[in-house]
């Protein structure tokens, strides 16, 4: 099993997750870090890791670009995306493995990823809402109240997720798993849409633990972050989605997209006015796209009293 974790100044954060990698049992994994134009101190304190090989890059790829670069430079049958801000629990690695290789049909698993105290659920999987919006299954959720046995998802979240290299291979042209185009957010949507469209399923096993800081690098822009988060939805939408499913609830898609803008405050007006413009652009980028999804993916289970 390759492990593949992308960082951009992830301080203490990523070598926390640098040790729970380390300390998984019962897999023989190989640990590498994709640096995306870290501060120097940090990048040396990197190189200096035993057992990490680490690729540095002297600008920013995104997330996309950087798992993109870790998966090429990698070969195991299986690939463990994590982000520079999440722990995982020294089974949670092997647990998955043993998931994936019951079930063939599965091109990734994930656990349950919790809050950075433990206490509430960050993410059990990816499900859709009637707005067209890709939202952490079980989120917020009390942990505790969480499925005690694994379910099926509509897709897994690369904070930790393990995937299939069969798979990927099977839906990335020219060798690219997540859509470089992305940048950040929404790409292991994409792709899990992707991957359902040629077939493949997702499951997430509860009894894999880790925790998430969540926002690490992100949060440091959060218009950026919005607009970014806006503009691939809508090119995730175009791509996996058959037309008349866009355009039978196109009120609802925008009323989602002026929900995050009124978020922002004041700076939210410029959401749809930089987002909105390119749409019919990004719809005729995809317009040949096969095998298209009629419908949103069902819903994952309901979540237990919190």
């Amino acid at each position: 099993m390759d492990a593949v974790v992308v960082n951009r100044d992830g301080g203490e954060s990523v070598f926390a997750a640098i040790r729970s990698l380390q300390q998984q049992e019962e897999v023989n994994l190989s640990l590498l870090v994709v640096d995306n134009g870290s501060d120097p101190g940090e990048r040396d304190r990197l190189a200096a890791e035993k057992g990490v090989r680490v690729v540095a890059f002297p600008r920013n790829l995104g997330f996309a670009g950087a798992a993109n670069e870790g998966i090429a430079r990698t070969r195991a049958p299986f690939v463990l995306l994590v982000n520079n801000d999440a722990t995982l629990a020294p089974d949670y690695a092997a647990r998955l493995a043993a998931r994936l290789t019951l079930d063939e049909r599965l091109a990734g698993a994930q656990g349950l990823v919790r809050t950075a105290d433990g206490s509430r659920v960050d993410t059990a999987g990816i499900a859709w809402t009637d707005r067209g919006e890709a939202v952490p299954v079980l989120s917020g959720a009390s942990a505790s109240a969480a499925p005690a046995e694994p379910f099926e998802v509509a897709g897994v979240s690369a904070t930790a997720a393990l995937y299939r290299r069969e798979a990927l291979a099977e839906v990335a042209p020219q060798g690219q798993v997540f859509d470089d185009s992305f940048f950040a957010y929404y790409e292991d949507a994409d792709l899990s849409l992707r991957l359902a469209r040629a077939g493949w399923r997702f499951a997430c096993d509860p009894g894999a633990s880790a925790r998430h800081e969540g926002s690490r690098t992100g949060g440091r822009t959060p218009f950026r972050r919005a607009i970014w988060t806006a503009r691939n939805r809508w090119r995730t939408l175009f791509r996996n989605f058959e037309p008349r499913r866009i355009r039978g609830s196109l009120g609802r898609l925008l009323r989602a997209d002026l929900a995050h803008a009124r978020q922002l405050g004041w700076k939210g007006a410029a959401l749809p006015l930089l987002v909105w413009p390119q749409l019919p652009l990004e719809a005729l980028r995809f317009r040949r796209e096969p095998r298209r999804l009629p419908d949103w993916p069902s819903a994952a289970p309901e979540r237990g009293r919190p």
